[in-house]
């Protein structure tokens, strides 16, 4: 209980590197890059409640009413930017992201459904999540084209899409510390034991909210090519030991995405923009369809019980209507019965095909 109490209201930002403190909010993270006391950057914003969270740790380590240079976004999901538009707002600072994200920032566009076939806690869990953009429009700006962090002279973002049409990651070279928001994740979010507290370790990104998977491998590899020290990721504890830049190597070589889902094998499309162009269908959704036949069932039991009751009742009214018939008593002899109707949704047929079973880079880039 002390664990689970810890990951929903740990409100001490942690120092994890040079420089760098974690909160966590909730199951997220969100990064405070600078010294105390001086000039700093918050790198995402939460979930839509964190607000007062992240103002209380900014300035339990910047001082009172401590305002950052910029906000940096990974991403536009929900967990993420829930808290940007207020944050923002209170602190009429600048909204950094790249370009394809901008939809999400904007208002403009929602992101692909998330796909809870995929399977796993997580997977269920996400059917109550919201996919839904956020507007800061009026402070969003776009990372430079070069790579470069201006109000971070000794860091550089990287594109990671795959996850979102626009993810980004931050690397601080000289000790080569990475923020991969959720390009990479530390927590096995599909996982009860794991969203408590469990065995920290690596793993891909959150698999119902991915929508592109073979873009999402790409930045895995991408990531393990710059053979970070230290990992810092949007979700899980943070990783650093002697020896984690080979094994994020492996787990780039070995790592597969979901078995199946809806966006295996075929993406969602997207613009030049990042904004949604197309998703694949539906595929077939077990707990739908375990629902569903429940549902018929019990549609046919009380079908059952409600003919069991109309006849009887028919009888007692006949008897009644017999014994009156003199009289000019009006019986409600036909009553309307409402009966729930039976739900016939289409069932789209589950895709068969696996990445799993087929190399990484078979097809070539878009």
């Amino acid at each position: 209980m002390s664990r689970l109490k810890k990951m929903v209201m740990n409100d001490e930002p942690q120092l994890v590197a040079p420089g760098i403190y974690r909160l966590s909010s909730t199951i997220v993270n969100v990064y405070f890059i600078g010294l105390p006391a001086g000039p700093w950057v918050l790198v995402d914003t939460g979930m839509p409640f964190s607000a007062g969270q992240i103002r209380q740790a900014a300035e339990s380590l910047y001082g009172l009413d401590a305002r950052p240079e910029a906000i940096l976004m990974t991403h536009g999901h929900f967990d993420h930017a829930g808290s940007v538009e207020e944050l923002s707002r209170s602190w009429d600072v600048a909204v950094y992201a790249h370009p394809r994200e901008f939809p999400y920032l904007s208002g403009r566009c929602e992101y692909p459904p998330q796909d809870p076939t995929v399977g796993g806690f997580g997977g269920q869990m996400s059917r109550v999540y919201t996919n839904k953009p956020y507007n800061v429009a009026e402070r969003l700006q776009a990372l430079p084209e070069d790579g470069s962090l201006p109000m971070l002279q000794d860091w550089k973002w990287v594109f990671t899409p795959g996850h979102t049409p626009g993810h980004v990651s931050f690397f601080r070279e000289r000790d080569r510390v990475l923020i991969a928001g959720d390009a990479i994740i530390t927590m096995d979010i599909h996982n009860p034991a794991g969203l408590m507290g469990g065995h920290t370790g690596l793993w891909g990104p959150p698999e119902y909210f991915t929508p592109d998977w073979r873009m999402a491998l790409k930045s895995i590899d991408k990531l393990a090519l710059l053979k970070p020290k230290t990992l810092l990721t949007g979700h899980g504890d943070p990783l650093s030991y002697r020896g984690l830049d080979l094994d994020l190597v492996q787990f780039a070589d070995k790592y597969r995405p979901p078995l199946h889902g809806r966006y295996i094998p075929y993406a969602a499309e997207f613009a030049e923009d990042g904004s949604v162009l197309s998703v694949p269908p539906p595929v077939n959704d077990t707990l739908v369809t375990v629902l569903a036949g429940v549902g018929a069932g019990l549609v046919g039991l009380a079908a059952v019980y409600g003919a069991f009751k109309l006849n009887s009742n028919r009888k007692s009214r006949i008897e009644e209507r017999y014994r009156l018939h003199r009289t000019t008593i009006d019986l409600p002899w036909n009553k309307r019965i409402n009966r729930p109707a039976a739900r016939s949704d289409r069932q789209y047929k589950p895709v068969t095909y696996s990445l799993m079973r087929k190399k990484r880079y078979d097809v070539e880039d878009r």
